[in-house]
């Protein structure tokens, strides 16, 4: 009968283990990419993990300790490349560089034999830059910092200064220094390259996902990328909510501003494979050395 019994018993706990539904993990770091799931984050459906900085991803990556991984798209063709199995299935932000100054009607002109600070040398930001500048035939001295915040921090101790910046800490800077004009760095770059912007962060779904899990991942977040677009003022109330590391005023402007979108990983190819082709003239290990093959590409 004891044997009878403890038999029963862990029958009964494999089928309560059976039916309990673990909850998909996803990474994703601060800022544009994580309003773009926001929604999915409060469903409660989700063990989402939000993180600063690329080191936590790369660390994702490389364990496989999540089921989706949002990060830019340069560094998931660089671990595909390296053979690390994730497929892109959507891209989720489209930009968010913009050169900031206090001058009257800033505008790409008058850039010409000026100095501008910018952080993150032969990385993204510095490439879509001198994209820029030289598709406009521009000649600039480019002194280089170690942070976004080292950047913004320039203008602040001098408002004379052009930097570069990024957002939602560029909504920031707007707090601490009157009268900031931009260049968007976006539209400058859609103009030269006929391609739209740049697909700047995607989603990165585990290899051996089934597809319709993350056929279904990609409808929700879809739907979560309409309703941030819709909806700034109440996002960033949510935002705020859930802990962001912004106010909501400075999450209202920034969210029009970060150029949050969301195309499936075959409408983005032609575009992405562009912007990896930049990248690969002037820093080829930033994507692995060559364009990723067919397989990246989730569809």
């Amino acid at each position: 009968m004891k044997k009878l019994f403890i038999l029963i018993l862990l029958l009964f706990i494999s089928l309560i283990s059976c039916n309990k539904t673990e909850k998909l993990k996803i990474i994703v770091p601060a800022g544009a990419p994580a309003l773009s799931q926001i929604y999915l984050q409060d469903s409660g459906k989700y063990d989402v993990d939000i993180v600063n900085g690329p080191d936590p991803l790369v660390a994702a990556f490389g364990s496989e300790s999540h089921d989706f991984i949002f990060a830019p798209t340069n560094l998931g063709a660089k671990v595909y490349n390296n053979g690390i199995q994730y497929k892109f299935i959507a891209a989720v932000t489209f930009g968010n560089y913009y050169l900031a100054s206090t001058l009257d009607d800033f505008k790409i002109e008058d850039l010409q034999n000026e100095e501008i600070i910018c952080f993150g040398k032969n990385a993204t930001s510095d490439i879509v830059l001198n994209y820029v500048l030289d598709g406009n035939s521009i000649q600039a001295d480019i002194i280089y910092v170690d942070s976004l915040d080292m950047a913004n921090s320039e203008l602040v101790i001098d408002n004379d200064k052009i930097i570069l910046s990024a957002e939602p800490a560029l909504s920031v800077l707007k707090t601490k220094v009157e009268g900031i004009s931009t260049i968007d760095l976006q539209a400058e770059y859609a103009e030269l390259s006929g391609t739209g912007s740049y697909p700047q962060s995607g989603v990165f779904a585990k290899a051996n996902l089934e597809d319709k899990i993350i056929d279904d991942f990609l409808n929700k977040l879809e739907a979560s990328v309409e309703d941030v677009n819709q909806d700034a003022e109440g996002t960033a109330s949510l935002a705020v909510e859930l802990d962001y590391n912004f106010t909501y005023d400075v999450l209202v402007q920034a969210i029009s501003q970060s150029n949050i979108d969301f195309e499936k990983a075959e409408e983005v190819k032609t575009s992405l494979e562009y912007y990896f082709n930049i990248i690969m003239e002037m820093n080829p290990a930033l994507v692995g050395g060559k364009l990723p093959d067919e397989g990246f590409y989730y569809s």
